[in-house]
């Protein structure tokens, strides 16, 4: 498998292109809370392989498996992101996103208890690219 790079590169019409998908249908996945995007200065949105990762496993969640973004949503917010994240107890109870089941905790308002500066760069964005790496890391 080739290395999944975190650096964003595409700009919305080269990873709709790279997707086979229009630039509408990816704003919405974004607006949806299902993947996030880098913003330049001047607001334009840039797109990593983990994105164009995440929306493949999107896509195949929808296609497959028949699920809207309301379950997608709910099934990555059950990602256990204080295993993940190696936070003690007392950080899980001042944890809002912990606490929300609704949302995966980078499309919370309610950030983690120990947010870094960008989700995009937090080890729970990145580890749930791939829909089977989602399934083994809510079940164990």
């Amino acid at each position: 498998m080739t290395e999944i790079k975190s650096d964003p590169v595409y700009t919305i019409g080269i990873a709709a292109k790279i997707l086979g998908i229009s630039v509408p249908l990816l704003r919405t996945y974004e607006k949806e809370g299902l993947i996030l995007s880098e913003r330049t200065d001047t607001g334009r949105r840039l797109y990593s392989d983990i994105e164009i990762e995440k929306v493949k496993c999107i896509r195949r969640m929808i296609s497959e498996n028949g699920m809207n973004y309301e379950g997608i949503r709910r099934m990555l917010a059950l990602v256990p992101c204080w295993r993940l994240r190696n936070c003690d107890h007392n950080e899980q109870d001042r944890c809002a996103a912990f606490h929300n089941s609704s949302r995966p905790c980078w499309a919370t308002e309610e950030k983690c208890a120990n947010p870094l500066p960008n989700c995009r760069d937090c080890i729970v964005y990145r580890k749930t690219i791939d829909c089977d790496d989602v399934k083994k890391l809510i079940y164990g």
